[in-house]
């Protein structure tokens, strides 16, 4: 949704006024004090822990496939757009626990993100299969929003 690259540019430790009073706060920086390596290497390991723990949830919530009332599997798009709302949740949530100050431009980032997949997800899931465009997503939108594995992933 909204670039990750958002955060990092609104994100503060200090004021850019204070830092041009005061230009020796950029050695903070140049010393490596906000960026070490195992700092690196613990949001990669915590990235990997939390992306395994999505898939292996959502593949025991969607184990032998859910079947509709017709007596047809939902199958991997149903199971794919439930596991990329989760992990569109998982992100945010995590880019919100690290903002140190929030702004008007992390509101449009991180929650906002969310809105907007929540507004896009039936207006495509709609709109596509009907003009001929990602005809998979024919009646995928209603299943969507009346499983409650759903939902759980979501949470």
């Amino acid at each position: 949704m909204f670039p990750p690259f958002v955060l990092g540019i609104v994100e503060q430790f200090v004021s850019a006024r204070l830092l041009d009073r005061y230009p020796q706060l950029y050695q903070l920086g140049q010393k490596g004090v906000f960026f070490k390596i195992t700092s690196f290497w613990s949001w990669i390991i915590n990235g990997f822990y939390h992306s395994l723990l999505a898939y292996v949830v959502s593949e025991l919530l969607f184990y032998d496939d859910i079947k509709r009332d017709d007596g047809k599997a939902v199958g991997h798009w149903v199971w794919g757009t439930c596991l990329y709302t989760a992990v569109l949740v998982t992100v945010l949530g995590k880019a919100s626990l690290v903002v140190n100050t929030w702004t008007k431009y992390h509101v449009l980032a991180i929650p906002g993100s969310l809105l907007i997949w929540f507004i896009f997800l039936p207006a495509y899931g709609y709109a596509a299969p009907a003009i001929g465009f990602s005809e998979e997503y024919t009646g995928l939108i209603p299943v969507i929003f009346t499983l409650p594995q759903f939902y759980l992933m979501a949470i």
